[in-house]
């Protein structure tokens, strides 16, 4: 390796790739690419310069059948030792008179592709080295693929989806589509376009026609069968509408050439699918994409609201469960008109719904490019069907929807680390949990507000003139309210004070009744004697448990702290925390 460098995608400036000059000694080969998915050893230092390796899978591309714009894309290596200083007086092989030099020198390549890469450079240490053993064709020479002659390359130039990229012009694939939408026409009624995902051994990519495309290929893809796909663009992904494993997405054009493959390759599995039980979704990251079974425990009525923008929507909430745990799966528009309400009991999977947070907690959306699936013929599927029967049914189970953590893995914060604490807290995310032993020192007034009565709505309610009131979530009008805590309370310790959020749980558990019980509305004497009751609290030591997140206003980033867990202070675990922080502390100064 006598040189290394990283270079940015004009087409992309997240997707960044690495490029090697390397060199035997008496030849050096200027464009070397590492693939996208190699990256993430890049920072571990394994490769350097001066490294010499061995290449073990690569791909060659002869740019317009010329030798003297070759390049390779390796997909591993390996790393034999470390030198410090460059071997011999390579010549660059593009310019050197290839038939003088002898056979071995270059090794046969494994097929063609064509990279296109541009972007600034900068001096980093590369690695690549990796498991993967990803299938490689044969070598071919440089050919325009037409109908006549893609019968000759079905055998013998078959790429994997796990290697296609941008960069290629030239390949084919044997895929199975594992899922079709239906056409749908664009946002303002014109034109029209349909999507699919095809899977081979090797991953999944997304695939989309558009007009033309939509009227030729929609209807020959049926899903379930085997097709030869080629000559279609490869482009990256947008992951805002794309919930595959894939940085890229196809799309079909008028060159897309689509054939039937009469035989079922059993090696193509029907869908690749990777589940995680309800219980690991609390480490899932926010607005990530899983695949999950559940049984249907419960199915809310169809809610109709109006979003931030003012745009109409359509939901329905459904509570699943498995073996671990519960969650609440939002679904929204025309699935949420369209799901059954005799699926009670019945179980479903969902691949590639997203991981929301809500109120400390989890909660599953299903966005228009989840697939939704009743009565799943899956092993896994049909256990979860057999456990519920047997047992899972008289079982009480984690409501992963309220907040659900392992509180001994939680740093413990005096306020005066908390504030420090939230400025490492990135704006995305969930943000950071810590625990804090504090006292009440004050209440701000109005800590309830009259909510919509839907079981399955919070939301603040809008007075009429009338007398009514008004949900501007669920457009609904109401006579009658409930009432719902939502406090703002001072905490404070010997090192400093923040104010908190605190909502319907913590807050009744803190104060110590409900907030229906509090009397607003009333006479103001009431509410003066209620509110005296609700900072009677003041002065008491609790244990909390706080979110800290960083939020974007006007802007400006601002801390929210949230409390989503009260207790009392256990004497014998706070004996025990200042005893491991004397041992701590007695360790530092002996050192």
């Amino acid at each position: 390796v006598n040189e290394s460098s990283m270079v940015t995608s004009s087409q992309n400036k997240k997707i960044q790739r690495y490029r090697l000059i390397l060199s035997d000694g008496k030849y050096f080969l200027p464009s070397c690419v590492l693939t996208v998915q190699l990256n993430e050893l890049v920072l571990n230092g394994q490769l350097q310069e001066y490294s010499i390796i061995r290449l073990d899978r690569y791909l060659r591309s002869d740019l317009k059948g010329q030798t003297a714009k070759m390049i390779l894309q390796i997909l591993q290596l390996t790393v034999l030792d470390i030198t410090t200083h460059k071997i011999g007086n390579p010549v660059s092989l593009l310019t050197a008179d290839l038939n003088e030099k002898d056979s071995s020198t270059i090794t046969t390549t494994k097929d063609v592709l064509q990279p296109k890469v541009t972007g600034s450079v900068l001096k980093r240490p590369i690695v690549a080295i990796t498991n993967e053993q990803p299938v490689l064709p044969p070598l071919q020479s440089t050919i325009t693929i037409t109908k006549m002659d893609i019968d000759s390359i079905k055998t013998n130039r078959l790429f994997k989806i796990e290697t296609l990229n941008p960069f290629q012009n030239r390949w084919t694939i044997q895929v199975r589509v594992a899922y079709k939408k239906p056409v749908r026409a664009f946002s303002n009624g014109e034109g029209r376009l349909f999507s699919c995902d095809l899977i081979d051994e090797t991953g999944e990519i997304r695939a989309t026609g558009f007009g033309d495309e939509c009227d030729r290929f929609e209807p020959m893809l049926i899903v379930g069968n085997i097709y030869y796909i080629t000559q279609a663009q490869i482009k990256y992904a947008n992951k805002q509408f794309n919930t595959l494993n894939n940085d890229f997405e196809m799309t079909f054009n008028n060159e897309t050439i689509i054939e039937t493959c009469i035989d079922n390759i059993s090696s193509i599995p029907i869908q690749h699918l990777h589940f995680i039980s309800i219980d690991q979704i609390q480490n899932m990251e926010n607005n990530s994409f899983i695949d999950v079974i559940g049984i249907v425990m419960n199915i809310n009525d169809i809610v109709h609201g109006k979003s931030k923008q003012n745009k109409d929507y359509t939901k329905r909430d459904i509570l699943i469960l498995d073996q671990t745990g519960q969650i609440i799966v939002t679904l929204w528009y025309q699935m949420a008109e369209n799901f059954p309400m005799s699926c009670i009991r019945t179980k479903i999977m969902l691949k590639g719904v997203c991981v929301n947070d809500f109120n400390g907690g989890r909660t599953l959306s299903v966005l228009g490019s989840t697939q939704l699936t009743i009565d799943p013929d899956l092993p896994l599927a049909h256990d979860l069907r057999r456990w519920y029967l047997e047992e899972g049914m008289n079982i009480e189970m984690t409501d992963l929807t309220a907040q659900s953590t392992n509180q001994e893995t939680i740093p413990w914060k005096t306020f005066a680390q908390v504030t420090e604490y939230g400025t490492n807290v990135s704006s995305t995310g969930t943000g950071e949990l810590c625990r804090v032993k504090g006292v009440c020192v004050h209440v701000r007034h109005d800590p309830v507000y009259k909510a919509c009565t839907r079981i399955d709505c919070k939301k603040k309610l809008q007075e009429n003139n009338d007398g009514t009131y008004y949900c501007s979530k669920c457009d609904l009008h109401y006579e009658d309210y409930k009432l719902l805590y939502m406090a703002s309370i001072l905490l404070s310790d010997s090192t400093g004070y923040q104010w908190v959020n605190f909502f319907e749980k913590e807050s009744e558990i803190l104060f110590g009744f409900p907030a229906e019980q509090f009397p607003i509305g009333k006479s103001k004497d009431d509410e003066d004697k209620a509110y005296q009751k609700l900072i009677s609290i003041c002065g008491e030591e609790k244990l909390f448990l706080i979110r800290v997140k960083s939020t974007r206003y006007n802007n400006h980033d601002r801390l929210q702290f949230t409390c989503v867990g009260v207790e009392s202070v256990d004497a014998h675990l706070m004996c025990r925390l200042y005893l491991e922080d004397i041992g701590r502390m007695c360790r530092l100064s002996s050192n």
